[in-house]
């Protein structure tokens, strides 16, 4: 019953939000859906730092600010969902998240920092499943470029949460399989977006996409030689060196977004 009640109350107040996104068209659309894969990733990987760095301001700040931008996308998502099935899959999208909410609500522990990360990884795959669902109703090459660049922004995050699961000291021994497994994830993305800008004439020709791929292979670079999972990287560090990263796949996909606009 308490849970129920909780749901309703969650549910009305991301109704009531105001000043949500608007879709225009099917890239918007597909940006905005990736986003939520990377807002998801990063919301948690903030929950376990909040908990490990006694309450740093500046984490509560960001995971407070990618929460209320997580409920107010997903909104506009639903609004401007393409047919009923996506409609229906965000609405279980919406669910999860309000489950995965109400444990961050609660104190911190490791019991709950290790159900976040499952529910993470749970709401990236139904993320996956809706843009898998996107993407098999259009031919647009920007809608797969762009979802390869939002990937790469995505992995970024994921790759850190699971170092700071791990500096967190969770009982969660996949921790540093699920480590390894989207480190390879990340380098494929970048291989790809490293072929199609050598190949794509498009974005051969694009000195802005040029650049910023070649800042993200320098970025992994760095990644691959200080973070590894047994690593004594802090994790305010380890933040910086991932987000520098993520900051320049995002700039990458603003650039392609704004190519195909």
């Amino acid at each position: 019953m308490r849970l129920k009640k909780y749901i309703f109350a969650l549910l009305f107040a991301t109704i009531s939000l105001g000043g949500q996104a608007q879709i225009k068209n099917m890239n918007d659309f597909i940006i905005n859906l990736e986003d939520l894969r990377t807002l998801t990733e990063r919301i948690a990987k903030n929950y376990i730092m909040k908990g490990i760095l006694a309450n740093n301001p500046k984490v509560v700040k960001q995971l407070d600010e990618d929460s209320n931008k997580f409920s107010e996308t997903l909104i506009s998502l639903t609004d401007s969902a393409l047919n009923e099935e996506i409609e229906i899959e965000l609405q279980k999208l919406n669910l999860s998240w309000m489950l995965m909410d109400r444990i961050m609500k609660k104190k911190y522990d490791g019991n709950s920092a290790t159900k976040v990360i499952k529910y993470a990884d749970k709401m990236s795959e139904e993320i996956e499943t809706i843009a898998e669902m996107v993407n098999n109703s259009t031919k647009l090459k920007s809608v797969k470029l762009l979802r390869i660049s939002s990937n790469g922004r995505m992995l970024s995050q994921k790759l850190l949460l699971y170092y700071i699961a791990a500096k967190a000291k969770l009982r969660d021994p996949e921790i540093p399989i699920k480590f390894e497994k989207t480190k390879k994830e990340l380098y494929g993305i970048i291989k790809i977006l490293t072929d199609q800008s050598e190949r794509d004439p498009d974005l051969k020709a694009d000195s802005g996409v040029l650049m910023y791929v070649e800042m993200i292979r320098d970025g992994f670079d760095k990644v691959r030689k200080n973070i590894t999972i047994n690593s004594r990287v802090h994790p305010k560090t380890a933040n910086m060196i991932v987000n520098q990263m993520t900051d320049n796949f995002e700039l990458l996909t603003q650039i392609l977004y704004e190519k195909f606009e």
